[in-house]
């Protein structure tokens, strides 16, 4: 298991009120459940019913899509840094 940090921005910090949270995880998909597990106030936001990730969010490792790399099969390692962005709205 690697020791990461998770950053939320906008609306999931509101919700928490914090902004950052460290996990022990072996995958995106890892770190996200143990989330949800510690914060289930997130599980609504993050994930669908059938607990895949939603797909108006946008969920970097080290600055990078995982939609670039291996979606939530993507490895992790100490250190690395999930960044969660919730759908923006505007017009």
């Amino acid at each position: 298991m690697a020791k990461v940090e998770v950053k939320l921005y906008a609306t999931l910090q509101e919700i928490l009120g914090i902004d950052t949270i460290t996990v022990e995880a072996k995958d995106v998909m890892d770190a996200v459940k143990k989330l949800v597990e510690k914060y289930p106030e997130l599980k609504k936001e993050i994930v669908n019913e059938d607990f895949s990730l939603k797909d108006d969010y946008i969920y970097l490792v080290n600055g990078r899509n995982i939609a670039f790399l291996q979606g939530g099969d993507t490895p992790l390692k100490d250190g690395d840094r999930i960044t969660i962005f919730p759908p923006v709205g505007g017009g």
